[in-house]
């Protein structure tokens, strides 16, 4: 309970053990990509199928000053709004906000791995929301970071009617859910 460190819902620890339980059942290594979505996030899995596929991968506007390890996974920050502020890559940004969380599996097999290290470079993890966590833990491990801005109305503009993004958010409530639905899928 509470508020984190950067004023969200300090929900770190409760996706920590969803996590525990994603590995316990092991379903996800069959599969590539691990996607995480709020309830009030409109994802068009087709999209994102689409652009997470090797060939139609965007590169990256914003390189991480360090050489990404092969064997550490990739992850996708989808928040730039920090160049607005005059900011470059640094510290969280750009982010990877909660709305959608996407991480490949061997990034996930990375974290699992090396889990005890990233709580200990950040002993404050269990104030944190799980999205800066895991940014910063896959920051830490050397992932590969993948920038694919999504339509986040918290990190900019959110229109359904795109034919780009793989995600909306938010969508508060059934009706404005479904419009965008419809607007993103015709």
């Amino acid at each position: 309970s509470g508020v984190s460190v950067s004023g969200t819902s300090p929900n770190a620890p409760i996706f920590v053990d969803a996590l525990h339980k994603i590995k316990d059942e092991g379903r996800y290594q069959a599969h590539d990509w691990v996607i995480k979505v709020d309830p009030d996030t409109v994802l068009i899995p087709d999209r994102l199928r689409n652009q997470l596929q090797p060939e139609n991968q965007p590169q990256n506007p914003y390189p991480p000053p360090y050489q990404p390890s092969p064997s550490a996974g990739t992850w996708v920050p989808n928040c730039d709004k920090m160049v607005n502020w005059g900011a470059r890559w640094g510290g969280l940004w750009p982010m990877m906000f909660g709305s959608v969380e996407i991480f490949s599996r061997d990034a996930l097999n990375n974290y699992f791995a090396n889990e005890w290290s990233c709580k200990a470079a950040y002993p404050d993890w269990q104030r944190m929301g799980e999205d800066r966590f895991l940014g910063l833990c896959f920051r830490k491990l050397h992932a590969r970071e993948l920038f694919m801005k999504q339509g986040d109305g918290n990190c900019g503009p959110s229109y359904c009617g795109d034919g780009h993004s793989g995600a909306y958010h938010p969508r508060k409530d059934i009706g404005s859910w479904m419009q965008c639905w419809n607007q993103a899928t015709r």
